[in-house]
């Protein structure tokens, strides 16, 4: 896909949306819209361009990919404060392109996983989609990352006629 770089002023220093347990992190940083002309389509107006870092077993690898929507990382934030808080209605978040995987693996654990364009060098064709990826404590760190990537998304607000949160009509 091709990405276009419009990207948050640049004197505003983001700070990335981490979440770690041990030897093991991932941060998430909003670097872009996918297609920052296009401000009033549902979908095009609200692809946002992650940059991603991780670490696992000792391994280190980046990634860069139009992997979430506006309205998804918005969603991410809401989801991780209710895990945080023991209220989450789902125990997995979703999101359209399945390159991250958030799921409560119970009240007190947090799994995120890394597939597709957002997997490690590594990773194999095939590899269970949930294989790539680390625990972590549920608790005031979630909370810390929610509030992280909401002050990213201050720079990038849902467009398209949506509202914050707003679920996103099914294609048909």
């Amino acid at each position: 896909m091709s990405v276009v770089n419009a990207s948050a002023d640049e004197g505003n220093s983001l700070v990335p949306m981490a979440l770690a347990n041990g030897d093991s992190w991932f941060r998430l940083t909003i670097a872009s819209y996918q297609f920052p002309q296009i401000t009033d389509d549902e979908w095009d107006s609200n692809w946002l361009v992650i940059d991603g870092s991780a670490r696992l077993n000792g391994k280190e690898w980046r990634f860069r990919d139009p992997c979430l929507t506006t309205f998804e990382a918005v969603n991410l934030a809401t989801w991780m404060e209710a895990c945080a808080q023991g209220t989450a209605k789902e125990p997995y978040c979703a999101f359209t392109e399945p390159n991250l995987q958030f799921d409560l693996v119970d009240a007190q654990t947090m799994r995120v996983s890394f597939a597709l364009e957002s997997a490690p060098p590594w990773a194999k064709q095939g590899d269970d989609w949930t294989k790539h990826g680390f625990n972590l404590s549920v608790g005031p760190a979630l909370v810390r990352a929610a509030s992280e990537l909401r002050r990213q998304l201050q720079n990038f607000p849902v467009r398209g006629g949506r509202t914050r949160g707003e679920p996103a009509t099914t294609l048909g």
